[in-house]
């Protein structure tokens, strides 16, 4: 049967609830009586931002498989700088090992006390985030541009591309990657699609797959003249041949990819350059990377 508390207990237990509150007033810059403070055993887990108007952004993305990313600008130089690594939880501490920043190998641990109170994360003593529904790369905020080496074997000549146009939703699953040479006989263009969707881009092989609800398709086109007023290129928009594109790395500034296809008249009836039907591209390169 169980029995009422005595006295002594009573005032124990409220002695007890009185400290706890004290500590979890203690945990937040500013505690009032309608702020309630949630536990500090939920999890971080999420994407939070701190933004100083105008100054600078800091978006902190902390992943359920135990991997963060963390991207800092700064909007009046307009700069930007990533991170990445791996984070976890020690009590009220949140705790980020840092294995790569922008671009470049690094190592280093920081440790925050943190806080989430009225969906916010408090890190330290000033830093306040608030969640938000998608990450950010530095590449978002174009303070940079893309550059690298787009390169690939066209009916037996290499040729060397400039990038001029990279686009890249890493949570949506798609990339897109389009250059123009500059070697060669005039001006050519190279356009290579992937798409992964719904799924986020990870390594794994693409391919040319005109077939409705395919998954992890790539589609190639080339032109050798887009100026031209009379021909429209060269495209994988037909089944046969197919072709691949094998992602080897993604990030959310860097890219490492091979690829080849047979890329077949765009429009049929139309001729290519010399009477061409088709282009064969092969051992084909992408490695990119934002600064």
């Amino acid at each position: 049967m169980a029995s009422s508390l005595t006295m002594p207990h009573m005032i124990l237990n409220i002695l007890g609830r009185w400290i706890l509150l004290v500590a979890g007033c203690l945990s937040v810059a500013a505690c009032g009586k309608s702020t309630p403070v949630v536990p500090i055993s939920e999890s971080p887990e999420g994407i939070w931002r701190f933004s100083e108007t105008g100054v600078s952004e800091s978006t902190l993305r902390l992943a359920s498989d135990g991997s963060f990313s963390r991207v800092v600008t700064d909007l009046e130089d307009r700069n930007c700088v990533s991170s990445s690594g791996s984070w976890r939880t020690d009590g009220e501490s949140l705790l980020l090992e840092i294995t790569a920043v922008a671009n470049a190998p690094a190592s280093g641990f920081e440790n925050y006390r943190f806080v989430i109170q009225d969906g916010r994360l408090q890190l330290g003593e000033t830093e306040i985030y608030t969640a938000v529904g998608s990450m950010v790369s530095c590449a978002d905020y174009g303070f940079g541009a893309w550059a690298g080496e787009l390169r690939a074997t066209l009916d037996g000549v290499e040729m060397m591309f400039e990038i001029v146009d990279v686009i890249l939703d890493m949570y949506g699953g798609q990339l897109q990657v389009e250059g123009i040479s500059s070697t060669g006989v005039g001006q050519s263009r190279m356009l290579l699609q992937i798409d992964g969707s719904p799924n986020r881009l990870n390594p794994r092989d693409f391919i040319v797959q005109n077939v409705p609800g395919s998954t992890n398709t790539f589609y190639g086109f080339y032109h050798p003249d887009p100026g031209s007023s009379t021909f429209s290129g060269f495209d994988t928009t037909r089944l046969l041949p197919t072709g691949i594109l094998t992602l080897s790395a993604v990030g959310p500034e860097r890219v490492t990819a091979t690829f080849s296809f047979r890329a077949n008249l765009r429009v049929e009836g139309e001729v290519g350059p010399g009477g061409a039907t088709f282009a064969q591209i092969e051992s084909g390169r992408v490695e990119i990377v934002y600064r």
